[in-house]
């Protein structure tokens, strides 16, 4: 049930602060008063009391984003548009991308997967250059993307190649000397509660002082998974002009109670778990061109227990014992750039139960006003794979563009034979009418042996091997006096395995700061409507398949910025439309929150 007691008290206090700043009261002396001389004391100095002026210190950490070469708007977000997307959770995000079909059984507190082109192994995460691999053993090898922490990010990037997406996370980093302090209050439906908090500040040698927290709860004992979470980041270090050194902690707490199903389905089970990624970082060279190198030490930690719950009866079978399991990393990259070119290597080494697999990887691109070059190759020891990427962004008038992506991956021979060699295509044309751009395309892609999403049932059976083709059409960017368009749509030749055979998203959106009125940019709204359509999905059971109904649902999403405070309201699936992704849950009939997200500086 909607809160606007909450809202108005939020919306209320920020309007008094704005409205009606603190004054100072200035009391004159009555007439017959006369002023006593004062006699001057002595110049001790300078004014300790003056207020240094804010100043920006280098970077921590070096970085070679990859370029991107999609049609339109790329996938990438910096700080302020990741929030302003209204996305809480990666996955979020993920619907935004053609081909990945995201999976959850509810909401925040609840399991969250995703699939490219059908196959959970296509999707990576990388977290400041670590690659964030799979530690829960009950998973069946899927990465649980609630886990990774959105709220703790300064940019993202999704590089959508022909045969994997893979996702660039940088964190949140300080740069100024003026200390930075942000609050964010959020509520909602199904009684969730969320709240973060952020500070840094540099100092002027160069040190960085940095700490952050999320914290969320649920509690829905209708539809969406109860639950809650912790999550707490902290940084020191110090960087100068030519190299940093950084150390660098985020552990997420996570907590769910059992989510129940409909009658003939399991129930998720509970789940107390705590994730953990540290590293010690030391990097040279150049920010944004000439040469540069980084070292990175990490460890990953999972910590878990898996139910019963007192609410179940006992013959629902679970893991009671405490799950633990660590990983380290080695992380050596070094890179060049000179005028369009980027160049970067990379040696990944991971110590994983005992056992060392190591990695090498290249990139090349190449930026330039009529298109972008992307090359990327790489010998994975973990996956025991070597997979090679080329994509290419052409755009020889302004109104023309062509974009397109091959990638082969060679298996190694494991048990005395040899795996057969995949291979992956995605091709586009776009043409840019009165400001969106209109493109079309396909993806076609061999599938090896799968995985598959067990942390909803036990039961569920892999993807399958074999060839995946499908159609896309696409509009993208803006239109006119401010109002945007992001829509998409795919059909696949046939319905696979947790593919449905049509999946689409489409946004149109509006943006204005009313400069003219504004003309210090004091004020801006922002307003999204959204319409997301997904066809029966199958999920595949030695019992026989269990197939989801159509899922259509109806979002909204405004924020009104008033100087350095953000009124956000979101609300999914407006009308309360019934819909599954997962088969025995239903998702939330009506979803709102709002909140207000709050920055201060000195």
């Amino acid at each position: 049930m909607l809160k606007p007691a909450r809202l108005g008290l939020v919306a209320g206090a920020l309007l008094y602060v704005t409205a009606f700043p603190a004054r100072a009261q200035v009391v004159s002396p009555p007439p017959s008063a006369v002023p006593i001389p004062v006699q001057p004391k002595p110049d001790s100095g300078p004014d300790s009391a003056r207020v240094k002026p804010d100043t920006i210190k280098p970077p921590i950490g070096r970085f070679a984003d990859p370029a991107l070469y999609e049609i339109g708007p790329q996938y990438e977000w910096n700080r302020a548009q990741l929030f302003a997307t209204g996305a809480l959770t990666v996955v979020d995000l993920l619907d935004r991308i053609p081909g990945v079909t995201t999976l959850r059984s509810g909401w925040l507190a609840t399991p969250q997967t995703a699939t490219y082109d059908a196959d959970f192994q296509r999707v990576r995460v990388f977290y400041d250059g670590v690659e964030i691999d799979n530690l829960d053993s009950r998973t069946g090898g899927v990465l649980d993307l609630s886990t990774v922490q959105l709220w703790s990010l300064e940019h993202l990037s999704v590089e959508r190649s022909a045969g994997e997406v893979r996702i660039y996370m940088r964190s949140w980093r300080a740069e100024n000397t003026d200390p930075y302090t942000r609050v964010d209050i959020a509520t909602g439906n199904e009684d969730t509660n969320l709240y973060r908090g952020f500070y840094g500040k540099r100092y002027d040698n160069g040190g960085v002082l940095q700490f952050g927290g999320q914290q969320f709860g649920v509690r829905s004992p209708r539809f969406a998974g109860s639950g809650d979470a912790l999550s707490l980041m902290g940084r020191v270090g110090i960087a100068k002009k030519g190299w940093s050194l950084d150390a660098f902690v985020l552990r997420h707490h996570g907590t769910r109670d059992i989510e129940g199903a409909l009658v003939g389905h399991p129930p998720v089970l509970s789940l107390d778990a705590t994730n953990t990624e540290a590293y010690i970082r030391a990097a040279v060279g150049g920010v944004e061109s000439g040469a540069w190198a980084q070292v990175t030490v990490a460890s990953l930690e999972f910590k878990g227990t898996t139910g019963p719950d007192r609410n179940v009866s006992a013959t629902v079978l679970a893991d009671t014992l405490e799950r633990r399991q660590s990983e380290t990393q080695y992380n050596l990259s070094a890179g060049y750039t000179l005028g369009p070119a980027r160049f970067e290597v990379g040696d990944r080494l991971r110590a994983l139960d005992g056992s060392k697999y190591n990695g090498v990887s290249g990139r090349l691109d190449i930026v330039t006003p009529i298109g972008v070059v992307n090359g990327f190759v790489e010998h994975d020891g973990f996956r025991k794979t070597t997979n090679a990427d080329a994509g290419i962004r052409a755009q020889p008038l302004p109104f023309i563009a062509l974009s397109g992506s091959v990638a082969r991956s060679i298996p190694a021979t494991s048990g005395g034979s040899t795996p057969p060699t995949t291979t992956s295509a995605r091709a586009e044309v776009g043409l840019r009418l009165f400001g969106p751009w209109f493109s079309a395309g396909f993806i076609t892609s061999d599938r090896g042996p799968g995985l598959a999403p067990v942390v909803y049932d036990t039961l569920l059976l892999p993807t399958e091997a074999g060839r995946v083709s499908g159609r896309t059409a696409s509009i993208r960017g803006p239109i006119r006096g401010g109002f945007g368009i992001d829509a998409w749509v795919t059909k696949w030749d046939t319905a696979g395995r947790y593919q449905p055979l049509y999946q689409s998203r489409s946004e149109i959106n509006y943006s204005n700061n009313f400069a003219k009125r504004f003309p210090r940019g004091d004020f801006e709204i922002r307003v999204a409507g959204i319409f997301e359509y997904r066809g029966h999905s199958t999920f595949p059971l030695d019992a026989g398949d269990v197939q989801t109904d159509i899922a259509k649902t109806l979002s909204g999403l405004l924020e009104i910025r008033i100087m350095r405070a953000v009124l956000s309201y979101q609300q999914r699936n407006i009308l309360g439309y019934p819909y599954q992704v997962v088969p025995g849950f239903d998702m939330p009939r009506v979803l709102a929150i709002y909140g207000v997200r709050w920055d201060f500086w000195n």
